[in-house]
């Protein structure tokens, strides 16, 4: 079972190439072995190859000693310099190790008989194993064939497991502060469209690893590859009110993707607007809910399944998300507009005026839309040359208010404070075999949870009272020093104990001092460039009155 792991773990043995390989077989226990075999045994002689994520370099030697012309690629210079180094290329080879991209595949249209690629499909994420593999199309010569290996998630019991073992490594590359491979999770849907027939397949390990042969074909003499698009996902009923609210009660915090792709509203033709957004399921919905079956394309780009607002805070809406949706749909093809409508809280993201540079030749302008998607049906039926203040500013109202407080305690509860709650139970378990004195304090447990939700409460329902000040380490005093009063009020109701108050005062302060940094995202009360100016001053505070406030509350908690 251990392959599933070693392709998460790649990204961590591609630092040390010289040792690439036999880590790589130690994880997969051998199997990455048998896969290249495989494919060696399938491809025959005398064959134009090119092969896309070499590492090491030792498959492509052994291709090549079979009497193949091969050029073998890889954007980590290290490992080509590696390869060149251990498997280098001799005499009687036709070898040759350079870098390259999938994006800019050093070979001329219809020039290769084969291209093979292993365990490389899952370091790219959705729109660009589209861009791969129509681009390896074009290199094909005429029923040219192509060889991939990747990771896949295993069906029944095993894709427990596998999910299990998966999010274990991630936890260790984040730890590293490398980023993880991507599960290939639409890729057997690309295989038509895109201009390509399954000839064969072969799996491993309960099928998390599988090797597959593909052909290049053309029907009716087209010269071009095709293109996907995803099914229509249903934006109405039961089923995507119920993802709303799956969004909304886990913290919206957790990634929720639809296949990216471009979606229609209504019956959408060459005339028809272009909506961006991104494949967060909520927004998808909100988004499609609120066009009301107005004829427009929406283009869903890839953002990890982020809403928008976060993903254009982090790396996950920006040029680079636009670029390569438009060039993986194909989008330009199928309408007239020259014009991309962007959410307005995209523009944290997105350099409008640099997309023609960075992509010669983009075919299209970007115009910002209202904040709300609720207000689109308007904006395209008017489309103003300035926009009314209710389209352009995004309010932190009582609606928002109140959403932000369900979905930030949630996320606090489930991601902050979750197994530090397990480990006192367990803690207080094991005490309790020792002393009954124990048994009495597991409800104190709950009553930390209930402070939690009630400061919340606090800082959600009282934020207008904090608009005196954008700095939101003000905002944290403020409000700390609301709870202090607040949850001292109400231990004073439960406990009639001043002691326990003052015990734990600054660990209430902290409490609504933590919570109102951590809100900060659901507020669009501030910038990101200010809250990352404000962060080390804000660590300092955290840190220091968390320890002292643990401290004091363990104390409190122990012994009043």
């Amino acid at each position: 079972e251990g392959i599933d792991i070693a392709v998460t773990y790649m990204r961590k043995l591609e630092l040390e190439p010289d040792t690439y390989d036999e880590k790589f077989t130690v994880l997969t226990k051998g199997a990455n072995t048998k896969v290249k075999d495989w494919i060696l045994g399938q491809i025959g002689t005398s064959k134009e190859i090119l092969e896309v994520g070499c590492g090491s370099g030792a498959l492509a030697a052994k291709i090549a000693l079979n009497g193949n012309d091969v050029l073998a690629i890889d954007k980590n210079s290290q490992m080509v310099n590696s390869a060149r180094k251990n498997y280098p290329s001799k005499d009687n080879m036709k070898l040759v190790y350079q870098i390259g991209t999938i994006t800019d595949l050093p070979a001329d249209e219809v020039s290769k008989d084969v291209v093979v690629t292993t365990f490389m499909l899952s370091e790219l994420r959705t729109f660009e194993q589209q861009i791969f593999l129509r681009n390896v199309w074009k290199i094909l010569k005429s029923n040219g064939r192509i060889f991939i290996a990747a990771e896949f998630v295993p069906s029944g019991f095993w894709k427990l497991i596998f999910k299990i073992k998966r999010w274990w490594y991630k936890k260790k590359l984040r730890r590293l502060r490398l980023p993880s491979t991507s599960i290939v999770k639409w890729f057997y849907q690309y295989i038509e469209p895109l201009g390509f027939k399954m000839v064969t397949e072969r799996k491993w390990r309960h099928g998390s690893i599988r090797a597959m042969e593909l052909k290049k074909v053309e029907k009716n003499g087209k010269t071009e590859p095709g293109y996907y698009q995803p099914p229509q996902k249903r934006f109405k009923g039961l089923r995507s009110q119920l993802q709303i609210y799956k969004c909304i009660f886990t913290g919206q915090s957790d990634h929720f993707p639809i296949e990216p792709g471009i979606y229609k509203s209504g019956e959408p033709d060459r005339k028809s607007p272009i909506i961006v957004t991104v494949n967060y399921v909520f927004t998808y919905v909100k988004v499609m809910r609120a066009l009301k079956s107005i004829d427009a394309w929406v283009l869903c780009v890839d953002s990890r399944g982020i809403n928008v607002w976060c993903a254009a805070r982090g790396s996950d809406f920006g040029n680079k998300q636009i670029i390569e949706a438009v060039e993986a749909t194909g989008i330009d093809k199928i309408t007239d507009r020259k014009t991309l409508i962007l959410p307005q809280l995209s523009a944290g993201g997105v350099a409008a005026p640099l997309l023609s540079i960075e992509s010669r030749g983009f075919p299209f302008r970007v115009l910002y839309g209202p904040v709300w998607a609720k207000y689109l049906p308007e904006f395209l039926k008017e489309r103003p040359a300035k926009k009314p203040d209710k389209w352009k500013l995004a309010k932190f109202t009582s609606f928002h208010r109140l959403r932000a407080f369900i979905t930030h305690t949630t996320f606090l509860l489930r991601k902050i404070f979750l197994w530090p709650t397990i480990a006192l139970v367990l803690l207080f378990l094991g005490l309790s075999f020792i002393h009954p004195f124990w048994v009495g304090k597991f409800w104190r447990l709950g009553e930390i949870w209930l402070w939690i939700i009630i400061t919340n409460g606090l800082i959600t329902s009282m934020f207008p009272l904090s608009n005196f000040t954008r700095k939101f380490i003000f905002k944290g005093i403020f409000y700390g020093i609301l709870n202090v009063l607040l949850l001292g009020g109400l231990t004073w109701v439960l406990h009639r104990s001043i002691y326990l108050i003052l015990w734990n005062t600054i660990f209430y302060f902290w409490l609504a001092f933590f919570s109102t940094m951590s809100l900060s995202g659901y507020s669009m009360a501030t910038s990101p460039g200010e809250i990352q100016e404000e962060y080390p001053t804000f660590r300092k505070i955290h840190l220091i009155s968390l320890s002292i406030g643990l401290i004091l509350a363990a104390i409190g908690f122990v012994f009043v």
